[in-house]
C-alpha cells in the first residue's frame, strides 16, 4: 500500500499536468486547418507543377496527421505516472558514521533528535547524483556539526534498503540508505570524549554499536541503521 503526502502527490501531479490527459486542443486544431489548407490549395490552385502538388499534399498530411495526434495521444502513460508516485513513497537518506581518528575509533557521534526522541546518526535527505550527495553531505557535517571541511575524511560505504514502521508518523515507510564514514583527525574544541556535549544547538554524545543496540529506543526505531553499521564497517 501506497502511503504518500498529500502535498508531495499534489505537487508531482502539478508538475507533470502539461503532460497528463489528451494533447493540447489548440494545437491540434491548428495542425487540422494547416493540413486542410495545404490540401485545399492544392485543388483551388492552377499551374501547379505534379511534384509541387504532391508535396503540398504529402505536407497537409503529415500536418494533420500531427494534429490527430495531438487532440488524442496522451504523453504520460498511466504506468509510467504510477512509477513516479510510487517512487515517492521511498525515503533516500544519507547517514553519517563519524569516527574519532584516535583510540575511540570504535564509537559514533550521535545526536538527539527531539520529535523521535532518539539518539540518531548524522543523516540529511539523499540527492539524486551520488557525488551531489557526498558533497553535500561534507557541507552538512561541517556546518551542523561545526567541524572544518579539512579536518575529516568522507568516505562512501554502501547502501541498503529496509522498509520499517515508522513511530513518528504512525505508518510503514521504505528507506533507501546510503552510508558514509568520516573519520575526524582534529576533534572541535568543544566536544567531549565522554558523556553528553553541545554543537550548536545539538545535544551529542558519543556511542558504540552495543550501546545503541542496548537502548531500547534505538533499537525500536533503527535496528536495521545498527545492522547496516556492523555489516558495512
Amino acid at each position: 500500500m501506497l502511503r504518500i503526502d498529500e502535498r508531495e502527490l499534489k505537487a508531482k501531479l502539478n508538475e507533470h499536468k502539461s503532460l497528463i490527459g489528451r494533447g493540447s486542443v489548440g494545437d491540434g486544431i491548428g495542425n487540422l486547418v494547416a493540413g486542410v489548407f495545404y490540401i485545399l490549395t492544392v485543388r483551388t490552385t492552377s499551374g501547379l507543377r505534379q511534384s509541387t502538388q504532391w508535396t503540398l499534399y504529402g505536407l497537409g498530411a503529415i500536418i494533420i496527421v500531427i494534429g490527430v495526434a495531438a487532440l488524442f495521444s496522451k504523453r504520460l502513460s498511466a504506468a509510467k505516472l504510477y512509477k513516479e508516485i510510487e517512487t515517492m513513497n521511498r525515503r533516500p537518506s544519507s547517514l553519517i558514521a563519524v569516527k574519532d581518528g584516535g583510540k575511540l575509533s570504535n564509537r559514533y557521534l550521535t545526536y538527539y533528535d527531539e520529535p523521535w526522541g532518539c539518539w540518531f546518526l548524522p543523516n540529511h535527505s539523499s540527492r539524486d547524483s551520488y557525488s551531489e550527495d557526498k558533497a553535500r553531505m561534507s557541507e552538512y557535517l561541517s556546518t551542523e556539526f561545526k567541524i572544518p571541511e579539512d579536518d575529516f575524511t568522507l568516505g562512501f560505504l554502501g547502501t541498503t534498503t529496509s522498509t520499517k514502521w515508522s513511530t513518528e508518523h504512525n505508518e510503514e515507510r521504505t528507506y533507501d540508505y546510503r552510508l558514509y564514514t568520516a573519520t575526524v583527525s582534529v576533534l572541535p574544541a568543544d566536544w567531549r570524549l565522554d558523556g553528553e556535549f553541545i554543537v550548536g544547538s545539538k545535544r551529542c554524545r558519543w556511542m558504540t554499536l552495543d550501546d545503541m543496540r542496548n537502548d531500547p529506543k534505538i533499537y525500536e526505531i533503527n535496528s536495521d541503521v545498527i545492522q547496516m553499521l556492523g555489516d558495512r564497517i
